[in-house]
């Protein structure tokens, strides 16, 4: 019942939920109106379900029933509270603090992060946000939500459905900063957890000084602007960044030393000197049919390096092709630059610059090199990754690069890992290989065994990850029908002496990096024999359990 009281002027919303076929759809219908008549002057539409559907593919929450942010907003305000922790579901708040659980200063510091909903479900976050900065996990760019239109989305599209984005850095407030920031008490300007700096703006009784020392943008970087104060020092604009392509590769027969002739250039085209790069290094493997083992990597010897007359850089590897080698073969680069910038609070800070891989494919005993076929597109990963930047922010490349070592026949080292690391362990090896891993990997905390991968430098489990949208839908990062069946005859077999049995057939592989139940298993190796794989009799392209039915 609407009290007798309310201002028949202000702005309201009205917002529905309805569903069908056991909420397999639904939609939220939302209309914002004026009870006293005339147009909606008033917005607050800070963030698009477009941005949240770049990962979450689709949202759906509550049962599946919440797909719209303009609903969420509705129930999620500030004059919320859950009983149970004390903590507020107000949107802004929860979300920030969801999206930075694992890194929050209170949960590193031995606290936890809960919200208790309905049915008394506990729901303990510790998601670790997707993107590189500092490592995996780093929060700071805003704009994945906030400010900038959703791939595919037109800026003007993205204006009329968030016309107050740009709040995050035009309204700061202690409520939407401290739930990253959660170790300040504004109240006292102090922190909450020994050690964490206090605020230097003070006590805040409110928010009407905030913009005052933090104003949106300033123009620089590391300063107390909302913009500035999340600058990722590896995406500093102060970078001039490094850049390097393959231009040919010559000497690629069996038995020979290849010769790479590449350029480097900064990131406004000018070539690069010598003297300005840090690090380069090569990896080659082949054939490109499917690499088999580790490949042949070569860290380079600056000194080595050769320069032409028209600034292209030339190396010749110490290292040849196998004089047993046949088909194409692959060469790809990493290369670093150091550079210092002008970080926090003015302190210089010396950032590692890496390069895109360039991968170069050449004929070995092939008349014209054959590249490996493209199974997905690190465009599709950054999407949700921002900037994919494994094994320290060099590998840049997941659709041509990464696939050079994390192939068939490789797998991780248990009885290597140091006594420093908690090693050596006596598990047998477990497979690397790319589409097995990632598989595995984003299913995660979906998972039914452990999954744990031991390398030299750690030990990393993969089984609390929680992958934010629909596994099924394969798409989001293959290209093409490259995840549909039969997969090329040329694809090998992989080695996984830790899984149910060894090797896994090259569906069996793809297919049991999500379903790793050992029904699955068995159902897999009962349809391979000594002579492949049968997978695609039922699940190939057109069949009546064709991968793209079932997923």
């Amino acid at each position: 019942m609407t009290p007798e009281n309310y201002d028949r002027n202000a702005t309201h919303r009205v917002g529905g939920q309805i569903t069908r076929a056991t909420r397999t759809f639904a939609a939220n219908p939302i209309l914002d109106f004026v009870p006293a008549g005339g147009p909606v002057q008033l917005t607050r539409q800070v963030v698009t379900t477009a941005s949240c559907n770049q990962c979450h593919d689709p949202l759906a929450l509550h049962g599946g029933s919440r797909v719209e942010t303009a609903l969420c907003v509705t129930c999620h305000t500030s004059q919320n509270i859950d009983p149970e922790t004390g903590n507020t579901p107000e949107f802004k708040v929860m979300v920030h603090k969801i999206h930075r659980s694992a890194r929050l200063p209170s949960v590193v510091a031995g606290g936890n992060y809960r919200i208790v909903g309905f049915n008394q479900t506990v729901f303990d976050w510790k998601v670790t946000w997707p993107q590189f900065g500092s490592g995996i996990g780093d929060v700071r760019t805003c704009t994945t939500c906030h400010g900038a239109p959703p791939v595919g989305m037109t800026a003007e599209d993205y204006a009329k459905l968030a016309p107050d984005a740009d709040n995050y850095k035009n309204k700061p407030s202690a409520a939407a900063c401290g739930a990253c920031h959660d170790n300040i008490d504004f109240a006292t300007g102090k922190s909450t957890i020994a050690g964490k700096r206090d605020h230097p703006g003070g006590p805040q009784a409110n928010d009407s000084a905030c913009a005052v020392c933090h104003v949106a943008d300033s123009g620089k970087e590391f300063d107390a602007s909302v913009v500035g104060a999340h600058t990722i020092p590896d995406r500093s604009k102060q970078l001039k960044g490094i850049n390097v392509e393959i231009v040919r590769v010559t000497s690629t027969g069996p038995g020979q030393f290849p010769q790479v002739v590449f350029t480097a250039k900064d990131n406004a085209g000018k070539a690069l000197l010598l003297s300005e790069i840090t690090s380069l290094a090569f990896n080659v493997n082949g054939p490109t049919t499917d690499y088999q083992g580790p490949p042949v990597t070569e860290s380079a010897t600056l000194s080595r390096v050769a320069i032409g007359a028209d600034g292209s850089f030339a190396y010749t590897l110490t290292r040849a092709i196998s004089v047993n080698a046949t088909g194409t073969y692959a060469i790809g680069m990493e290369a670093r630059r150091m550079e210092t910038i002008i970080g926090n609070e003015g302190a210089s800070a010396n950032v590692s610059s890496a390069s895109y891989n360039p991968v170069a494919y050449i004929p070995v005993t092939d008349k014209v090199a054959v590249p490996r076929r493209q199974v997905v597109a690190t465009e599709n990963c950054n999407v949700c990754h921002k900037k994919i930047a494994f094994h320290g922010g060099g590998r840049l490349n997941t659709a041509g690069y990464c696939e050079l070592c994390h192939n068939p026949a490789n797998v991780d080292v248990p009885q290597l890992v140091p006594p420093t690391l908690g090693g050596p362990f006596t598990v047998p090896p477990q497979s690397i290989n790319f589409r097995f891993m990632i598989h595995r990997i984003h299913t995660g905390e979906e998972l039914t065994r452990d999954f744990t991968i031991y390398r030299t430098r750690g030990v990393f489990n993969f089984n609390e990850i929680g992958f934010p949208g629909d596994r099924t839908n394969c798409a989001k990062c293959h290209v093409g029908n490259s995840y549909t069946l039969p997969l090329p005859e040329t694809n090998a077999n992989t080695v996984a002496p830790r899984e149910f049995y060894s090797p896994l057939g090259p569906a069996a592989s793809a297919c049991l990096g999500c379903h790793d139940l050992k029904t699955a298993a068995i159902h897999a190796k009962t349809m391979t024999t000594d002579i492949g794989e049968a997978c695609a009799n039922c699940h190939g392209r057109g069949k009546d359990f064709d991968v793209q039915k079932v997923h």
